[in-house]
């Protein structure tokens, strides 16, 4: 936009100054000359007073609260990419400022970005003002290059559309009809617990690093319940250095393809979120090789499978041999939803797939990570462990999800857990519209981090204990504590998280089988947490644990 302002201004001024010189400008080598001087300069000019003189003298929003140890051109990115995790510098101004509702920060360029830091705030932006921002363009950049082009990053009229027609593959009905899935996959992570105990020397106990367990977890879920086929990652994993998925030697698969596109070296990190701001994919490194066959070879295999499942369909609907079920996986779903005369008989065949690609993405990843830091936190308080397991001790053998449901300090252990480490670090919206946030004018295009944690542990929200796990809180919120937007992980409004229940049915599920069946003893070494990164994903993770004698 700058550059087709200064172009269009230049082209006039070197017009003006042919007419105004007469013959002494009568050459064209020397209009084309006087233009391109004109627009140079004007675009330094432009380009200066943005970066350099905007934000200190002349935006309406200056005056906001604002962290001041600024970088001079880059303001806190390198801060941000240099911090202990995603959300750490944001949790550090929100402390600074405890009073502010909004939070101004400079990112690349000095370019301004707005953090709401109160509960009143967040519900502008998520419920009452929902469709006046849209997610910013260098995260849907970011988003469709790793996952295509679904509900996740679609706006407006197109979002509400397609979250309608997706309403009915994730009803309550739909997602308890999973549940004999989601009780045959924490079976398998207690036979992988026993495999890590039987390969162990001692043979009494066992060490997992939880991301891993978790992610193969939550990918064969989302497997079966996205596209109906079983990936098989947690069968297939062993501790004799044989792990037929991780061995570089074996097939490609889902796990490995998500290994790369979320588990990445620090350059491969680096790049990722660069390419939010300025396209780099084309550059001919192994890095950008890697991730773009990666996700190349994930579009192509649900593309197929897609084709494949429609062919089938068609073919049975047409000999009349079709049967639909109660219970749907997404792609089976959106297949019948996009049959002639079906609500969705005009969807993309690319808008399929986006969807289905997002919710394999979306679906596993957030949940691999809420579940790891439930290991993590059972690992550092003993006694948080033990309540669970006597909770869980007075339910019989064969435990029904309806049980479960009715667990208080299960229930308050799962939302304290995502409470205080939120698994996706935040999404990253842009005002669509001049908009009004907590009173104060915001102007169209102007960048707003929404960032979990800074609601979830807010003092001001929760106490001065607000960074302790403590699941009894949950048994007497008050104030503040009780809005729906004081707790976000999941958001709230019309784009709440489509998936919450399925994710908390299948936390639920698969920590009861741990509780019952292990104890977790220690973290066994340090470890990290991914930055930069779109969710907490802890590196490194490794718990010991030993089974309960019977």
């Amino acid at each position: 936009m700058d550059v087709f302002k200064c172009l269009s201004l230049a082209a006039l001024e070197a017009l003006a100054i042919r007419v105004v010189g007469g013959r002494a400008h009568n050459d064209n080598l020397t209009r084309v000359q006087t233009g391109c001087i004109l627009f140079a300069i004007q675009y330094l000019l432009l380009k200066y007073y943005r970066v350099f003189l905007y934000h200190k003298y002349f935006s309406p929003l200056r005056h906001i609260p604002s962290p001041t140890d600024n970088h001079f051109f880059f303001g806190q990115s390198i801060k941000k990419f240099k911090a202990d995790t995603p959300i750490s510098l944001y949790v550090k101004w929100m402390r600074d400022y405890p009073k502010a509702h909004l939070i101004r920060y400079l990112s690349l360029a000095n370019t301004e970005v707005l953090v709401p830091t109160s509960v009143d705030a967040v519900k502008e932006i998520l419920q009452t003002q929902c469709y006046s921002s849209h997610k910013s363009s260098g995260w849907r950049r970011m988003v469709k290059e790793m996952a295509g082009d679904g509900v996740i990053t679609m706006e407006f009229d197109r979002h509400r559309n397609h979250r309608k027609m997706l309403n009915g593959s994730f009803s309550l009905a739909n997602i308890r009809n999973l549940e004999p899935l989601l009780k045959s996959k924490a079976a398998e992570v207690t036979q992988l617990f026993d495999r890590a105990i039987a390969a162990n020397k001692d043979g009494r106990t066992g060490v997992i690093d939880c991301t891993d367990c978790s992610t193969k977890t939550t990918l064969d879920i989302m497997g079966m319940a996205v596209l109906g086929i079983d990936l098989g990652n947690l069968r297939e994993t062993t501790f004799n250095g044989q792990n037929k998925i991780d061995d570089v030697n074996a097939e490609f698969g889902f796990h490995k393809a998500y290994g790369i596109v979320f588990a990445p070296e620090t350059l491969s990190k680096t790049l990722m979120f660069v390419n939010g701001f300025v396209p780099i994919r084309w550059l001919p490194i192994q890095a950008n090789r890697d991730f773009l066959f990666a996700t190349s070879w994930l579009d192509n295999y649900i593309t197929e499978l897609l084709r494949r499942r429609r062919a089938e369909t068609k073919t049975a609907m047409d000999s009349g041999k079709y049967e639909s079920s109660d219970s749907h996986d997404l792609l089976t779903f959106l297949i019948e939803e996009s049959m002639p005369g079906a609500p969705a008989e005009g969807i993309k065949e690319s808008e399929i797939v986006g969807h289905l690609l997002q919710f394999m993405v979306a679906g596993h990843e957030t949940s691999a990570i809420a579940l790891s830091w439930c290991l993590y936190i059972m690992a550092e308080k003993p006694d948080i462990q033990a309540r669970l397991r006597e909770e869980l001790a007075a339910l019989g053998d064969n435990i029904v999800y309806s049980e479960l449901e009715k667990l208080t300090y299960l229930d308050n252990f799962v939302k304290e857990s995502i409470r205080v480490y939120p698994p996706a670090s935040g999404t990253f919206h842009q005002a669509a519209v001049d908009m009004s946030i907590d009173g104060i004018s915001i102007p169209k295009g102007t960048a707003i981090d929404l960032i979990a944690a800074v609601l979830q542990l807010n003092p001001t929200i929760w106490g001065d204990d607000a960074d302790e796990v403590d699941p009894t809180r949950w048994d007497r919120l008050s104030g503040d504590q009780l809005s729906p937007y004081a707790f976000v992980a999941f958001l709230q409004g019309p784009r709440i998280c489509i998936g919450k229940t399925l994710a908390f049915m299948e936390m639920k599920i698969i920590l009861a089988e741990i509780v019952r069946n292990f104890r977790i003893l220690r973290v066994e070494r340090p470890f990290t947490v991914q930055n930069p990164g779109f969710t907490l994903r802890p590196d490194g993770l490794e718990v010991r644990f030993e089974r309960i004698a019977t």
